[in-house]
């Protein structure tokens, strides 16, 4: 999978998740050996704007950097999952942590959710399970029209901005990256059903909304103009269906505040 690097400034629940293939580990365990980080270091975020969040994940060759992340964004990035299918203590997703870990050299790209998963079980002593749950959830399926948008070679970085009346994103990135934005905007899970593959170039314009819900209808009280679901399905083909289904959650059991000295 590519690299993505993000350089974002939202809303704090407009949070974008940057998704990597899972290499399952067992639960709350330490990975050592090849399969560790060489050196990590994790410190508390500096504070930012009240109300805004300027996050960055990056994976670069021999580096990990995550800035201003919370524990949710790097337990999605270490079990593939989107945050509405993680359970756990409320400052999970509000207190922030700038981390930064060596990859030893030759390790490929694939190992480093499981190397996630193992710094989460050493520096937050995190033990968690996974159950199913019925969540209200989404479809994205694209329409009869079918797709608006445009296959580039690969994929990079994705730029979101907003004010009090607009919303725009803007990159190159692959479907299951625009679902799992879409899931942290909406707060629902969204089965991928496009069949799209590859990357696409992303661009999207909407007005922001409490009610960002194709279930409700969408809409914004506060400025006129497309609600996200109505502008995802007439500016880039797909559209969003609601449904009810099973879900696996990742129950948080047991879980440090403080992560352990470097």
């Amino acid at each position: 999978m590519p690299c993505v690097n993000t350089s974002m400034m939202v809303p704090v629940l407009a949070r974008a998740t940057l998704v990597a293939v899972m290499t399952w580990g067992a639960f709350g365990q330490a990975v050592t050996g090849a399969s560790a980080f060489e050196v990590v270091s994790i410190k508390s975020a500096a504070l930012q704007e009240s109300g805004r969040v300027s996050t960055r994940m990056s994976t670069d060759p021999g580096r990990l950097t995550y800035t201003n992340v919370s524990l949710n964004d790097v337990i999605a990035q270490a079990y593939h999952v989107q945050h509405v299918q993680i359970s756990g203590p409320g400052w999970m997703d509000t207190e922030r942590f700038d981390i930064f870990a060596k990859i030893p050299d030759g390790v490929p790209t694939n190992q480093i959710p499981q190397m996630l998963q193992g710094l989460l079980a050493d520096r937050f002593k995190i033990k968690l399970h996974s159950e199913k749950r019925e969540l209200s959830a989404y479809v994205l399926a694209v329409a009869k029209v079918g797709p608006k948008i445009r296959r580039v070679e690969s994929s990079g970085g994705l730029s979101i901005g907003y004010s009090s009346t607009r919303a725009h994103l803007n990159g190159n990135v692959s479907i299951s990256w625009l679902v799992d934005y879409l899931s942290a905007r909406l707060g629902r899970p969204i089965q991928d059903q496009t069949k799209l593959e590859g990357a696409y170039a992303i661009a999207l314009d909407w007005v922001p909304d409490v009610a960002d819900d194709p279930a409700t209808g969408g809409g914004s009280a506060v400025a006129s103009g497309p609600s996200l679901p109505t502008a995802l399905q007439e500016q880039l083909g797909p559209k969003l269906v609601a449904t009810k289904t099973p879900v696996e959650v990742f129950v948080i059991d047991h879980v440090e505040r403080v992560p352990t000295e470097n």
